[in-house]
């Protein structure tokens, strides 16, 4: 069988592929000598360019209809079904997982796809609240907040993101992703389903990079909710950075939940092999 050629990364900025470069490579963990593909550092100014593509999408995105909003999502549960070997086999030589768990994650996200294209047809706005005063109603309403910094973790590199990305979207925000410095191949493969799904330009941009293009993203305070999953240290970075904008958002999932029980009657061989 002849060799996967690497991956040529790109940044992905109002609806068109910026030209690709090779700053870092992503390699597989079980072969390094394997390169899955390379990226582009985003500079600066290039994360910049995304949050300004994500602003400048946010007005007609936000008035796109709840349920058209959705359709989008309705078209990418399609591709990912038709894409479930090839991403999960991505993953994989990425990421280091076997195949079985890799194909799980991959049907993970697709439920999370199909659950956002449920929820746009639910037309769920708000809440009437109970007021103790008969004169006056009193009620919930949401409304999308802006532009949603998406910042996520290698070993999960496609259903987290779409956690993320999937419920913003449909919310009528707007995003800027940055996938993991370890998986970026799985993160491109992501958007590039998106772009096919038709979602507007803008709507979704990604942009690769290690730390640097993860802070650059949380610093322009045109960002109006950060969302990230992975360590307690830039998690808190996170929150110290955003503490002064006052009508910024931060949901941070930090830390590990790695304690593994084994009961006396437990079958130690599939204990040991579910653990490791």
């Amino acid at each position: 069988m002849a060799p996967t050629p690497p991956v040529a990364g790109g940044l992905f900025v109002g609806g068109e592929w910026l030209a690709a470069r090779d700053d870092f490579a992503s390699h597989n963990p079980a072969n390094l000598d394997e390169v899955v593909g390379t990226f582009p550092n985003a500079t600066p100014a290039e994360v910049a360019a995304a949050v300004d593509a994500a602003r400048a999408a946010f007005p007609a995105w936000r008035r796109t209809s709840r349920i058209l909003r959705a359709e989008a999502f309705d078209r990418l549960a399609q591709f990912i079904k038709r894409d479930t070997d090839s991403l999960a086999n991505l993953m994989a030589r990425e990421c280091g997982k076997n195949i079985t768990e890799c194909r799980a994650e991959v049907v993970e996200g697709l439920h999370m796809v199909q659950w956002v294209f449920g929820s746009g047809r639910l037309g769920v706005y708000g809440d009437v609240v109970a007021s103790e005063i008969a004169e006056k109603d009193a009620f919930t309403r949401r409304k999308p907040w802006g532009v949603v910094g998406v910042v996520t973790p290698w070993n999960f590199p496609f259903a987290v993101p779409l956690w993320m990305l999937g419920p913003s979207l449909l919310e009528g925000n707007t995003c800027v992703f940055k996938p993991s410095e370890d998986t970026p191949a799985v993160g491109q493969r992501l958007v590039e389903l998106f772009a096919e799904a038709g979602f507007p330009a803008g709507t979704l941009n990604l942009v690769h990079g290690d730390g640097a293009a993860g802070e650059a993203i949380v610093r322009d305070g045109r960002v109006n909710v950060v969302c990230f999953t992975g360590s307690y240290e830039v998690g808190r970075r996170i929150q110290e950075l955003s503490a002064p904008l006052h009508d910024r958002i931060v949901a941070a999932e930090m830390g590990g939940k790695n304690a593994v029980v084994v009961c006396d009657d437990a079958r130690f061989d599939l204990a040991v092999t579910a653990g490791v």
